[in-house]
């Protein structure tokens, strides 16, 4: 069973201590062979580009001691990170309890997983500028910049598997942060482009923004 610290908050203490925004970053880890090293592990950092700091969930800690066990296992020198509840099927429809923002719950750690794997994706003609880990994923247009757009999970137990909304708006200031925007979502307009199956995420993105770039 998951434990509610094992929910990722969109936003934590950089290792600077300075506010730290979720990103992915190649984290060395000590192995009995050797150093190794983990690419894509999710870590607060404050987007400060000499910044060297950053922290690591409490979570993504642990997990990595068990990644960094298999690899022992393997002998292995290099890994990616994963998380484990990826192993199930992430399409298994919620029960009607369902997932709020109010009271999570351990259901969201399929839905937190997969928003997680966007952390710094870029497309042709958006880029991924904040996650709200197993809620919604905000994308700023490389077109014009004051257009973003979010894909927000909706809870609908009368759907099978997980259902999500693509919706656009307009926001000026060039600085977006998620705590910001909530205050400019009370009186702000938010455009529904449609709603989509988990199945069709990937591809509605990509003709929506283009290819993903890599």
């Amino acid at each position: 069973m998951f434990d509610e610290d094992e929910l990722l908050e969109p936003t934590e203490m950089c290792g600077c201590g300075d506010i730290g925004y979720l990103t992915a970053r190649t984290i060395p880890i000590d192995l009995a062979h050797g150093v190794g090293r983990v690419n894509n592990v999710p870590v607060y950092h404050c987007r400060n580009t000499s910044c060297p700091e950053f922290r690591l969930p409490s979570v993504v800690s642990r997990r990595l001691e068990v990644i960094a066990e298999q690899m022992e296992e393997d002998l292995a020198t290099e890994s990616v990170y994963t998380w484990e509840t990826l192993q199930q099927p992430i399409s298994n429809p919620l029960p009607e309890s369902g997932v709020t923002t109010e009271h999570h719950t351990n259901n969201q750690i399929p839905l937190q997983a997969f928003t997680l794997q966007f952390v710094n994706r870029q497309y042709e003609d958006a880029k991924v500028v904040q996650i709200v880990p197993g809620e919604a994923v905000f994308f700023k247009s490389n077109l014009e910049d004051t257009e973003y757009y979010l894909l927000r999970y909706d809870e609908d137990p009368h759907a099978e598997g997980f259902s999500f909304s693509l919706l656009k708006f307009y926001y000026d200031d060039p600085n977006f942060t998620y705590e910001n925007y909530l205050e400019w979502l009370e009186d702000g307009h938010l455009k529904e482009l449609g709603r989509i199956s988990l199945d069709d995420v990937e591809t509605t993105l990509v003709d929506e923004f283009g290819a993903e770039l890599f």
